[in-house]
């Protein structure tokens, strides 16, 4: 069917029957037959619907079935085809729904399920749907554009956003008023790389917006909504993140003792934290020497952290946090202790590994590791240093020195007492009597 074949004709009246042979509606092929009192019948072979095909037949009425042969509904294909008072159907191969494809289409009622195989919509494309009550989105969106679904004001069930979506735009979800009434909150996939602003405007019931990643737009779009942040290693991180957020978390699993770490956002130590926090105070020889940190540690410091106990996971949380992309780096021994909030390949320095610091230089040597990367929110020391040596050990200033003392601390089943025979979850300043796991008995000094 060719463009414009209908166009403009308000007097059809009756229902419309696309016939089998119809493979494609070709753009404004119906434009404004405001006149058609009448049920829409697709041709099951139809495999394209153009252009404001049905723009402004505001007297179409029932529910509406896009044949699964249909693979790209066109931009403003339906606008404003207020007169449906049924279901909308979609084709369960379709891919592409244009902008405004669907706008003003007020009376269609139940559910708008987006089916797997839409890969992109338009801006707008269902804007003003008034009477869907639930929607469901394709697993493959990767964004959910401008005005998407904004004043879908029936909408009533739980939002969930799909781990594929990069971005979301302005207003995508604004002045649906009745979303997520049960739960108070939606969450925002690891994935998420930009969000614009006014996403969630004048959606009452939302009142808290948990990301799972740091987006570029965090800073200024959800108003007075509650913006939680948790991070892991598999969050996206962009550079262009800002703002404060009310509170913010980073998990890591860590099946080792020590390890490094650096945060886009200021920690305040307490003491009572499962975890101790050290910068490098210098390098002598082939050994590192650690000052522990106290109070607040600035967004982006690179760190060494030890953990005080066994526990493999750790969460390092703040709250009322602004946030803060740079990173400081450390100058140590003529090295930079640097972090990076994503992967990174490293082809120099020392990267940490099972409790030490390992030259870069010796592990790409070795036929066992391809390459070497530093995960993300981790830290290295980025360069050379004069005698190279091919692994550094670590030491807590005032610790006595040698490497006996160096693996009692290092022992992750080390026992630590003090000199009533009080056992310690960890050593403390002055003596401690350690225990290791070979049944060795050491006195360690920590001034």
């Amino acid at each position: 069917m060719g463009k414009d074949a209908f166009s403009g004709c308000k007097k059809l009246i009756g229902n419309l029957s696309i016939p089998n042979t119809v493979t494609e509606i070709g753009d404004n092929a119906f434009y404004g037959c405001e006149g058609l009192n009448a049920y829409l019948k697709i041709s099951d072979k139809l495999q394209r619907i153009g252009n404001y095909v049905f723009y402004g037949c505001s007297r179409l009425i029932g529910g509406l079935t896009i044949p699964n042969s249909v693979t790209e509904i066109g931009e403003k294909a339906f606008y404003n085809c207020t007169g449906f008072n049924g279901t909308l159907t979609l084709s369960n191969k379709l891919e592409t729904i244009g902008e405004s494809a669907f706008n003003g289409c007020s009376g269609f009622t139940g559910s708008l399920t987006l089916p797997n195989s839409v890969t992109t919509i338009g801006d707008a494309a269902f804007r003003a749907c008034g009477s869907f009550t639930n929607l469901e989105l394709s697993n493959t969106l990767s964004v959910i554009p401008t005005q998407a679904f904004m004043l879908c004001r029936s909408l009533s069930g739980e939002l969930v956003i799909p781990a594929s979506v990069t971005e979301i735009g302005n207003n995508a979800f604004s002045d649906c008023l009745n979303l997520n009434a049960v739960t108070g909150q939606v969450t925002l996939p690891k994935s998420l790389e930009k969000i614009g602003y006014y996403v969630f405007g004048n959606t009452n019931n939302i009142k808290t917006v948990n990301f799972q990643s740091l987006p570029e737009g965090i800073s200024g779009f959800l108003g007075q909504k509650k913006k939680a942040v948790s991070l892991s290693d598999e969050s996206y991180i962009s550079d262009k993140a800002s703002g404060t957020v009310n509170e913010i978390s980073y998990t890591r699993q860590m099946s080792n003792n020590w390890g490094t770490l650096v945060l886009p956002y200021s920690l305040t130590l307490t003491g009572s934290e499962p975890y101790h926090l050290y910068s490098i105070d210098n390098m002598t020889g082939e050994e590192l020497v650690l000052k522990q940190l106290e109070g607040t540690v600035a967004a982006g410091t690179p760190c060494v952290v030890k953990r005080k106990g066994s526990e493999a996971e750790l969460t390092f949380g703040s709250n009322i946090a602004k946030l803060n992309m740079e990173r400081v780096a450390q100058d140590v021994g003529g090295m930079k202790f640097r972090g990076t909030y994503w992967t990174e390949d490293v082809n120099s320095g020392y990267v940490i590994s099972k409790n030490s610091f390992w030259n870069v230089e010796e592990l790409k040597g070795s036929t066992s590791v391809n390459g070497v990367k530093v995960n993300p929110f981790r830290a290295w020391l980025d360069g050379t240093s004069a005698n190279a040596p091919a692994q550094l050990s670590m030491r807590i200033d005032g610790s006595t020195t040698g490497i006996d003392a160096i693996d009692a601390l290092n022992d992750a089943e080390a026992e630590y007492y003090d000199l009533s025979g009080k056992r310690l979850d960890e050593p403390q300043k002055g003596v401690n009597i350690v225990r290791m796991k070979s049944g060795k008995t050491k006195k360690i000094i920590i001034k």
